[in-house]
């Protein structure tokens, strides 16, 4: 019984918590996120100065996901992923594409090192 109560007064309360659907790292307690951005990585206070590090990954092969996802849809789920590939001679940043009609699809080079 005491679980129960337990569990319905948790979730009452979490039910109750304001979500927000933007998250802001970085700068002032007070700073809300940009409007329209999912995330907003911010250095406003002056601190810490840094960027944003992508997963880098070495083993990208360049027409699948499977190494990211076993679902079965990942290849369209996935679509937007970007990565930083490792690999020599085909160093960069890359986005996968997904399956385009007519095509498999695959990672596109954003930028590549020379």
């Amino acid at each position: 019984m005491k679980t129960k109560f337990f569990l319905a007064l948790t979730l009452i309360i979490l039910g109750a918590a304001g979500v927000n659907a933007q998250v802001r790292i970085g700068g002032i307690d007070t700073d809300v996120p940009t409007k329209g951005s999912v995330l907003d990585l911010n250095n406003a206070d002056g601190g810490y100065v840094g960027g944003l590090l992508l997963p880098r990954v070495s083993s990208l092969t360049l027409s699948s996901v499977a190494a990211f996802s076993t679902d079965e849809d990942a290849a369209t789920k996935l679509v937007g992923l970007v990565v930083y590939n490792t690999n020599p001679g085909a160093e960069g940043l890359y986005i996968w594409t997904g399956p385009v009609s007519g095509e498999t699809g695959g990672w596109k080079p954003i930028w590549r090192k020379n």
